[in-house]
Order: C-alpha cells, then structure tokens, then sequence
C-alpha cells in the first residue's frame, strides 16, 4: 500500500517532472551543454512544430515561475488524454508496471512491489508552487492532489511496527490531499545540433492526511489475520507512509526520472521558450 501511495505521487511526479522541464528549459541559456546523457537517446525524434499543449515562456520574464506554473496546468487536460507523440500515456486512468520496496530496518521492514497499477486522481493535480535556481540549475515544484484512488496487485511480506505482513494478491487504496514536493536538477545537452532538456537527479518528498487501504489474501487468504492487519494499517495509516516515504520517494525519483527524459527528448528546447 505504502507503495502504490508512492505511484501516486509518483503521477504528479511526473507531472511535476515536465513542468520541471519548463522551467529549467528556461535557464537553458545559462547551463552547460557538456553533461553527459545515455547514448539511447542520440537517435531520438525531435518534434517539428510547437505542441499544442505547451505554453511556452520567456527566460528572462521576471515572472517566469507564475508562467511555468500556468504551463504545468495548461498541460492536465492533455495528460490526461496522453501524448503520445512524447510518449506519455493517458493519466485517466494511469497505469503503471511496477513499483518496487525494499526498507531492511527502522519500525517498518518490507520487501515486495506492487504491480500493474491502475491510479485514478493524478489529472486533477494542482501546481502550488514552482522556484527555479537558473544558476544552479534547479527546479523546485509543489503539487496537490485532494484524491487518489488506485487498484493494483501486491506481493509484501514484513512487518508493520511490530506486526507481521504476508501477502499476496490484489490491493486497493484511497488516498486524500497528497501533498508533492518535487526537486529536480537538470542539464542542457546538445544532440545532433538540438538542444534538449535532461534531469541529471530528482528527489521527491511527499505526505498526506489520510489513506484508506485494503489488502486482500494477507496469510494465504486467513481472513481474522487479514482483517486485524487491514484495520491496523488503517488506523497508523500516515505513520505508516511516514516510515517508507523515503524509501518509496528514491524510487519514485529513479522511476520517473527516466519518464521525463524520455519525453523531453523528443522536444528541442527552442520550443519552449522565447528569448525576447
């Protein structure tokens, strides 16, 4: 469960990981162009024309944040139907392959993932906040999103302050007010003469005031078991999150890190914004 929370954010993540691309894309001018990228994306396609979906800004607005921010919404409608031109699949529903956990110690201990993710919620994220550092090529953003629902398939096994959790099969949480915040560093490689955006690290933070969640077949199916770990999961729910949010945010961060280069690549920065 504490997992999939991870997936939500992990949604706005990404979300939050194109308006980072906005935003550094605007300081663009003032980054180096000699980091390295993989080599994968030395092939990729660029975009020929503005997108539709993107509204782009000037680098040296002098309110250039309150423009990225307006970006990032302006953009909700057309993640929600997907881009596929970027590769960005629809975020109603969204759906993920896999988001993995893995905390040795501390009061909670799990190992496991959660898989096949369907998430109802992200579409309806707000962007409350975007600082960009052009110096030091950073990009922060916070978002919320008031409700999070998501259907997925969990294979845990651990234990919850003190309580042992064994499980395999299908998982459902309802999850309310995730608060995001996301920071991002980013570069400005060239590849074959276009210059595009490409996020070197993330890290990811996020909290929330409730969750509601439901594991099913907890003990091969021992419903008194399943039951007492369901209402106590319930019930230290944010505790709970509390505990692995570190762990879920670096896995987030790597999982969709990747997402955004892989969508920003194929959009040259010249794109993006406007120079005067």
């Amino acid at each position: 469960m504490l997992r999939i929370s991870c997936s939500y954010f992990y949604y706005s993540f990404s979300l939050v990981l194109w308006v980072n691309v906005l935003n550094d894309l605007c300081s663009c001018a003032e980054t180096s162009h000699n980091v390295p990228y993989p080599a994968e994306y030395n092939n990729v396609t660029f975009l020929t024309e503005p997108p539709e979906w993107l509204k782009p800004c000037k680098r040296k607005d002098p309110k250039l944040s309150e423009c990225l921010r307006d970006t990032f919404q302006n953009m909700f409608p057309w993640l929600a139907k997907g881009i596929p031109e970027i590769g960005i699949r629809p975020f109603e529903p969204l759906y993920i392959d896999r988001v993995g956990i893995k905390k040795g110690q501390g009061a909670v201990t799990l190992t496991g993932a959660f898989t096949d993710l369907i998430v109802h919620g992200p579409s309806n994220t707000t962007a409350v906040y975007t600082r960009m550092d052009f110096k030091k090529n950073r990009f922060d953003i916070g978002l919320i999103i008031p409700v999070i629902k998501l259907d997925a398939k969990y294979d845990l096994k651990g234990n919850i302050l003190l309580l042992p959790l064994v499980g395999v099969g299908d998982a459902k949480l309802h999850l309310r007010n995730v608060t995001t915040h996301v920071q991002t560093r980013i570069s400005f490689p060239k590849i074959r003469g276009e210059e595009i955006m490409y996020a070197t690290s993330m890290r990811v933070e996020f909290s929330l005031s409730a969750m509601r969640v439901h594991l099913d077949n907890l003990f091969n199916g021992n419903k008194v078991l399943g039951r007492t770990v369901n209402q106590f999961l319930n019930q230290n729910s944010v505790e709970v999150v509390e505990e692995l949010k570190e762990n879920i945010g670096e896995s987030l961060s790597n999982v969709f890190r990747k997402i955004m280069n892989d969508a920003f690549s194929h959009i040259p920065t010249k794109m993006w914004l406007l120079t005067d």
